[in-house]
């Protein structure tokens, strides 16, 4: 059973892997549109030192994250622990976000808004990155390579079931004219 667990949170801590560098990337690539969300949310100043500064540390944390699953580094204590401590610092943001501001941008994937489900989904990776310094990453190259395969999957469809929902509503939408 303890193999069932240290897989399950070795995919979700890739997953969480994985929207981080994505992210910070993205928000390296479009500081203006950062800084903007920033503004929105007025709880934070939106200078450009503090975007770039967040979009840095998306990516430093995701990438170190992700090459220590890759290498089955002895280090995976470190940077999964730095995931942890990033999402919890998300979940706080996004639920002082959800009560002060509530339908503004969350700014983490495209428009979507800050709501309790942006923070459950920050909780969960939080979760599940403490779990993986925990329970540590499996021994195995092939059990470590399928859980990041894993995490991967989980990233893609965290990202395509959204569309084919917003590509549905589209559809039926013009089903009407």
């Amino acid at each position: 059973m303890p193999t069932f667990w240290s897989a399950a949170v070795t995919a979700v801590t890739a997953l969480g892997a994985i929207l981080l560098a994505v992210a910070g990337v993205a928000h390296a690539a479009r500081p203006r549109e950062h800084r903007a969300v920033l503004r929105v949310h007025r709880l934070l100043p939106p200078a450009a030192s503090v975007a770039a500064a967040i979009a840095a540390t998306e990516v430093l944390v995701g990438v170190a994250t992700l090459a220590a699953l890759l290498t089955g580094s002895a280090a995976m204590a470190l940077p999964a622990t730095g995931q942890a401590v990033l999402y919890c610092a998300f979940a706080g943001y996004a639920a002082v976000l959800r009560t002060r501001r509530a339908g503004v941008p969350c700014g983490c994937f495209g428009a979507e808004k800050a709501s309790w489900a942006v923070v459950s989904r920050a909780v969960a990776l939080a979760a599940g990155s403490a779990g993986c310094v925990v329970l540590g990453a499996p021994g195995p190259a092939p059990d470590r390579w399928s859980c990041l395969a894993a995490g991967v999957v989980l990233a893609m469809a965290h990202h395509l079931i959204p569309a084919w929902r917003g590509a549905g509503a589209r559809k039926s939408r013009r089903a009407f004219r």
